[in-house]
């Protein structure tokens, strides 16, 4: 593990006696020589304007913004939301080697995978809009033991310790102490959170000045065992230390890794009213971006000037394009059915012609269909489960439950977004089933998939159709 502690001299951790907000922070010590890391103790010191900074080992993700179109970017980083409300402007902090930043208007996000690791450090330059207002949510760290391209929710909701945790690095007026958009603090998610909103951890309470452009870091650091309280998060702006946070038991596996990077810019009216804002309607909700890096070492500030005066960087892309680089490779096909020779050892429903493209599928009522001991494999990472969907009648979600014989309970995992009358693919790993209805208990994972079952709300009359079932090991 990384010891940051010689980073940060005094800092410590303090819990607020209700624990709903639940964290605050110590000054750290002035006479630490270690206290104020410079641009000289960070990767950026070894490469003079950043330039060549994405060919080093240690480095996860880069983009500056200096190649490519707004769609462009948006497909390296692997998603974008809102596109029509970024710009690229020629707009840059005093350092800054190139000469494009990123502008979010209102709302808007790009989202993207490194490889697993345990230690993530992101770096990223901001500037706020002189009248900006509250922010609602930020830039985000997140570990994901089954990554979508997408983010995905979680809102007031506690995630299971062997399946995700998550920090933001974001500005708060800390309910209108601090004028907008307030100041840095971590906003974390994690199995043993004292809230189902999460927790709030102050960093040094100095106001963010609108218009300003900063260089943010943000360190988030795993647990170094399941059973060990040692995960630390930490942040620094400008290279100077103003967060150090740890005795985080973050996860409860070594197989949760942190492997996702959230540049978020989200804004509701909801910030104004709980910091009292007097004139909302006065603000102007933009952000500018800059010269992000993602890394498993401090990064710091851009330290000199390139040889050439400028330069472009090779953007990253997102680690969910590269095969077996984010999550292990699909195995052989264990077991499928596509139902042109009858059910099979599937129990319910009924074959029909109504398949795609006069083949043949599988019709359920909201009882569900089943099928059990056809196969019977032990479930690991890769063991995935696959198959198409097509609602007959207004069927917006379906569920599956498979009985585990180690939990002595159904795991389940819903499945949403359906539209009548046509098909979707679904997709799932084993490891995503949990018990529970609302799927925050105990993974299938280390138990034997056996048995299979599909069930859905609907009328008497609605059906669903599945077809071409299959389970890759």
């Amino acid at each position: 593990m990384i010891d940051l502690r010689k980073r940060f001299g005094g800092f410590c951790l303090g819990l607020l006696a209700n624990g709903a907000w639940a964290f605050t922070l110590a000054a750290a010590t002035s006479n630490s020589p270690a206290a104020e890391p410079g641009p000289s103790s960070g990767l950026a010191s070894l490469y003079p304007g950043d330039e060549g900074i994405e060919r080093d080992e240690r480095v996860l993700f880069v983009d500056d913004f200096e190649t490519g179109t707004i769609a462009e970017i948006g497909d390296r980083w692997g998603n974008v939301v809102k596109k029509e409300n970024m710009e690229l402007v020629a707009d840059g902090h005093a350092a800054t080697p190139g000469v494009r930043s990123l502008r979010i208007r209102e709302n808007g996000h790009l989202f993207t995978h490194t490889k697993g690791v345990d230690t993530m450090f992101a770096r990223f330059y901001v500037k706020f809009h002189e009248k900006t207002g509250y922010i609602h949510h930020f830039v985000h760290l997140v570990a994901d033991r089954t990554p979508m391209p997408w983010p995905k929710g979680g809102a007031g909701e506690t995630p299971p310790g062997d399946a995700k945790f998550s920090t933001g690095i974001e500005p708060s007026g800390r309910w209108g102490k601090y004028p907008p958009p307030g100041i840095w603090n971590f906003y974390t998610y994690w199995h043993e959170m004292k809230t189902t909103w999460g927790s709030v951890y102050e960093g040094k309470a100095e106001p963010i000045e609108p218009g300003r452009w900063y260089c943010v870091e943000a360190m988030l650091q795993a647990n170094s065992s399941p059973e060990k309280a040692d995960g630390v998060q930490a942040f620094w702006v400008d290279g100077e230390p103003y967060g150090y946070f740890d005795g985080f038991r973050w996860r409860t596996t070594d197989k949760l890794k942190i492997n996702s990077f959230w540049l978020l810019y989200y804004n509701t009216d909801q910030p104004a009213r709980h910091n009292r804002d007097p004139d909302p309607d006065s603000r102007v909700m933009e952000v500018w971006f800059d010269d992000v890096v993602v890394a498993t070492e401090y990064i710091g500030p851009v330290s000199g000037r390139p040889p050439g005066g400028t330069k472009k960087a090779e953007p990253s892309q997102s680690a969910l394009a590269t095969p077996g680089l984010l999550l292990p490779p699909l195995g052989a096909v264990a077991f499928s059915h596509d139902f042109e020779r009858g059910p099979g050892n599937f129990e319910g429903g009924e074959v029909t012609a109504a398949g795609a493209d006069g083949s043949k599928a599988y019709a359920l009522p909201s009882a569900g269909a089943s099928i059990w001991h056809a196969f019977s494999l032990p479930v690991k990472e890769s063991t995935t489960v696959r198959f198409r969907l097509k609602p007959l009648g207004e069927v917006r979600s379906a569920g599956v439950l498979i009985w585990s014989k180690k939990h002595g309970d159904n795991c389940r995992w819903r499945i949403g977004g359906l539209k009548a009358g046509e098909w979707t693919e679904v997709e799932f790993r084993g490891i995503e089933a949990r018990v529970g209805w609302d799927m925050r208990g105990a993974s299938l994972e280390d138990d034997v998939l056996d048995n299979f079952k599909i069930v859905f709300e609907g009328g008497a009359d609605d059906r669903l159709l599945l077809d071409d079932f299959e389970i890759r090991h």
